[in-house]
């Protein structure tokens, strides 16, 4: 499928986050960026043109009231080596909402239109100059709240995944080849093809696409972070470990039972995973009103999004109905075991560690087990999701996983049942493998797609 721009009109916006700064700046794109530019700005010094590539000092002036707005620099780039393979220019102005606010207007009276979110990246991918994954990379890249993220982000913005799709399609193509010839001149002397070697094909791409697939949850924990739940009744100490874990005091932390009764999340990064530490209210069977009572419902749904628990008990006091109230409500999870407060006289008994592989003890108020306990829940994530080191993992986000999986799955049918389908189907089947690949890098990409894709994206970029 081949997508057009549906018009060739301008578009500008404002691509510095709102807010007061030292610097904002607006991006205009489109065939009449140069002659809406030269309306308005009036440099300091000769010459008055706007050659390309070139930084140039003046201002931004209103052409009807004469008014000048601000002092600006301006860059103006020439159609087809910029970001969207358009005529672009970028005003670098001063950072206040207002000023910048005042530059957009006259841009747009001057015959300019405010740009769509993720508009200029969107005609990036139509012009042709990035595919749809990589398009996708820019917002992920945006997005990246840890280092891992980012790295992965600029791996698909180079074209990693692409180049591995591309790589399959072409393996596809030449099964198809000798098929579809073979189907088109069957009167001339061509052997039929070989459904040995087609099956050969197949499985080879098959095998790719499962080493692609296995990526996809190293994907989630690298982007996303390992959700990890502090869970135990009231006054166990979790929002003190909470803090021992982060690295500084973030959890509000006072002897008084039931202090935390909303939802923190904070993320940390350890040997290179990123976990998202949630801090909630301690559990109570019988909740004394209505707040404790909605801060228990919220735990309740983040244990259910929990990709990891830390078990809090206080392992200085008795086991109570409490805790074994807590232990229902994660059953089945990943969990690690903490027997919190290690500095005082134990108290529970042995039996409590039975059910539990994972078991650290740990002293939130000195800081003994803190680093035992870190290393135990890199190692539990690493074993459960075979995770590696991230420079072999490849990007692969949620869309293209579920086209990925539909592959996979025509590819198994199609290996199961080769032997007793004609080779008008063989091929039809191929070709329908090799469009699914091709929605990855959006080579057959219908318009809602693409809607739904860019609509993520902020305006401005």
């Amino acid at each position: 499928m081949k997508h057009h721009l549906q018009d060739e009109d301008t578009i500008c916006a404002i691509c510095t986050p709102f807010g007061i700064g030292g610097l904002g700046v607006i991006r205009m794109s489109g065939s009449k960026a140069l002659e809406i530019a030269q309306k308005v700005f009036v440099p300091k010094l000769p010459p008055q043109d706007l050659p390309s590539r070139r930084v140039r000092y003046g201002y931004i002036v209103d052409p009807q009231t004469g008014e000048v707005i601000d002092e600006v620099l301006l860059v103006y780039m020439k159609a087809p080596w910029t970001y969207t393979r358009e005529d672009v220019v970028e005003i670098s102005g001063h950072g206040g909402y207002l000023v910048l606010r005042k530059i957009l207007e006259v841009l747009v009276r001057m015959g300019a239109r405010p740009a769509l979110p993720g508009e200029f990246t969107k005609r990036a991918f139509l012009n042709g100059r990035i595919d749809l994954a990589q398009a996708e990379a820019v917002l992920e890249l945006i997005m990246a709240q840890n280092e891992q993220a980012l790295k992965l982000a600029q791996r698909q913005l180079e074209g990693e995944l692409s180049e591995r799709i591309k790589a399959l399609r072409d393996r596809l193509f030449d099964v198809l080849v000798p098929i579809s010839a073979w189907l088109e001149v069957p009167e001339e002397d061509i052997p039929a093809p070989s459904k040995g070697e087609v099956l050969e094909g197949i499985r080879s791409v098959l095998r790719e696409i499962e080493n692609l697939l296995r990526s996809w949850e190293q994907n989630v924990i690298f982007r996303e972070g390992v959700r990890t739940c502090l869970l135990g009744k009231a006054n166990v100490g979790k929002s003190s470990l909470f803090n021992r874990l982060l690295g500084r005091d973030r959890a509000i932390v006072t002897p008084i039972p039931g202090t935390t009764s909303d939802v923190i999340e904070e993320t940390v990064l350890i040997d290179g995973i990123p976990f998202c530490l949630v801090d909630m209210a301690g559990f109570k069977k019988e909740p004394k009103d209505l707040i404790e009572e909605e801060a228990i419902k919220r735990a309740k749904l983040q244990i259910k999004k929990a990709d990891l628990i830390l078990f809090v008990l206080d392992q200085s006091s008795p086991l109570e109905e409490e805790d074994l109230s807590v232990l229902e409500e994660f059953s089945g999870k990943r969990a690690i075991l903490v027997l919190n407060k290690s500095d005082l006289p134990p108290y529970l008994s042995e039996d409590v560690l039975k059910g539990f592989e994972e078991v650290v003890k740990t002293s939130a108020l000195t800081g003994e087990g803190i680093e035992e306990l870190k290393q135990k829940m890199v190692s539990v994530i690493r074993k459960s999701y075979s995770v590696g080191p991230p420079s072999e993992i490849v990007p692969l986000n949620t869309r293209h996983k579920t086209l990925l999986e539909r592959a996979r799955g025509r590819l198994i049918f199609f290996k199961e049942h080769l032997e007793e389908l004609p080779w008008d189907q063989v091929a039809l089947e191929l070709e329908g493998v090799m469009d699914d690949l091709g929605e990855v890098i959006g080579e057959r990409t219908s318009e809602e797609v693409l809607e739904e894709i860019f609509s993520r994206f902020c305006v401005g970029k």
